[in-house]
């Protein structure tokens, strides 16, 4: 009797999340799939079925591989290099030194900025007449208007604006490597660099995993630096899969398509991201063999 009533007592205190996550959450996905199988436009009267009509079209689309490709792009160029930097942060940030605190909170600061105060603020420092990157280099450099900069220029961004999300996880890994295991190696002759690759790096990995995957997933879902600072140009070169998207469903009023987009993207990210765990999985199993 007191384990049914704790029961009911704790399913009373969900209800409420429960009913918001059905409703925002679970319904929209089921009926966004359902709109994605009828060619649905805001200013028709009618939505025809159209089965898989529309994932046919979207596969079929020029301007969408051009936006899976760029969007690809955008992936490799953040994710390597932002985690790679995430960890320097971290590494530097685990020593002992005076003002600690204060450097941690300036490199988060960016992470709890909106994106369209942080895209306005880039603007200005990529303005190729009077931006501060091109008054630095004494050049008149084209950054968001150069066909082969502009995603890189956007990474740049987008490396800066996430680093310090990623660095307090990498932070807190590195704190949780045990000091015994620090010391023994140095007594046995891996100091510097070599301590760090063959004990601290290993001892972090489920946070470096952690950190790629989501990074990747983040990554992949790019829209409001492209959207405020290019609006995909120039000559698609900066057109993502989300920009598409909402070029279609808000642009063109053609949400049938625009779901369709939305859930090949959904598939897309989850085939790597389960790519990703089997590719690591085999070196989870050798390094819990060696431990044991």
């Amino acid at each position: 009797m007191k384990q049914r009533r704790q029961t009911l007592t704790a399913s009373l205190f969900l209800m409420p999340f429960l009913v918001l996550f059905a409703t925002f959450t679970v319904f929209p996905i089921f009926y966004g799939f359902w709109i994605s199988m009828h060619r649905w436009h805001v200013l028709d009267h009618s939505a025809p079925f159209v089965g898989m009509g529309n994932y046919q079209n979207v596969l079929q689309d020029d301007l969408f591989a051009i936006a899976l490709a760029r969007t690809a792009l955008f992936v490799v160029l953040t994710v390597p290099l932002g985690n790679l930097v995430s960890l320097l942060l971290a590494v530097g940030l685990n020593q002992n030194y005076r003002g600690q605190a204060i450097y941690r909170v300036c490199f988060y600061l960016p992470v709890v900025t909106s994106v369209s105060v942080v895209a306005v603020l880039w603007r200005w420092l990529y303005s190729t007449e009077f931006g501060l990157l091109n008054l630095l280099l004494g050049v008149k450099f084209p950054w968001l208007s150069n066909p082969n900069w502009v995603m890189p220029s956007l990474s740049i961004l987008s490396i800066w604006w996430g680093a310090g999300g990623n660095m307090l996880i990498f932070l807190a890994a590195l704190r949780a490597v045990p000091k015994d295991t620090l010391e023994a190696a140095e007594i046995d002759g891996a100091v510097g660099l070599k301590r760090f690759l063959s004990i601290t790096v290993p001892s972090i990995r489920p946070a470096i995993i952690f950190c790629v995957v989501m990074g990747i997933i983040g990554s992949s879902q790019v829209f409001g630096q492209t959207y405020i600072l290019t609006g995909g140009g120039p000559n698609y070169s900066s057109l993502t899969v989300i920009l598409y998207m909402y070029q279609q469903g808000f642009g063109q009023y053609q949400l049938g398509y625009a779901c369709a987009v939305a859930y090949i993207l959904f598939l897309i990210v989850v085939a790597m991201t389960a790519l990703q765990f089997w590719i690591f999985k085999p070196r989870n199993r050798k390094l819990a063999t060696t431990s044991n």
